[in-house]
């Protein structure tokens, strides 16, 4: 993950979960009932990618500090 790229996917995911759940609702004549349910769902998977992505970024830098400190 580099510079703004988490938020980024964190804040497309929850703006995608939001349009998809108006459209829904107005599709099928439904309260919010869609915007809530999907708009969670995407909030929770934005989340959880871009803990995945720090995850994978640090674990990449202990590697290279590891590499360093070794001279390797």
């Amino acid at each position: 993950m580099r510079g703004w790229s988490g938020s980024g996917d964190l804040l497309a995911s929850g703006i995608t979960g939001l349009l998809l759940g108006i459209g829904l609702d107005y599709w099928l004549g439904t309260a919010p009932l869609f915007v809530v349910i999907i708009s969670v769902a995407a909030a929770i998977g934005g989340f959880y990618k871009m803990n995945a992505d720090s995850a994978e970024t640090i674990d990449a830098q202990a590697a290279e500090a590891i590499r360093i400190r070794d001279g390797l």
